[in-house]
């Protein structure tokens, strides 16, 4: 499992967003920082997909 999977499963699961940092600094051995730019990176991806289903707008 890489750090995107487990933000999107525990995000499915409606973790919030201080414990999915929790979590990928333990699994992950990441600093606060290092997890808080992972989460955002799957924020905008996650952005991006929802404009490319509305059609770019």
């Amino acid at each position: 499992m890489d750090p995107l999977d487990l933000i999107r499963d525990k995000f499915s699961q409606e973790c919030e967003t201080g414990t999915v940092r929790r979590l990928l600094m333990a699994h992950f051995d990441m600093t606060e920082e290092q997890a808080q730019a992972e989460i955002d990176d799957y924020f905008r991806i996650v952005d991006m997909i929802d404009k490319e289903r509305q059609g770019g707008k």
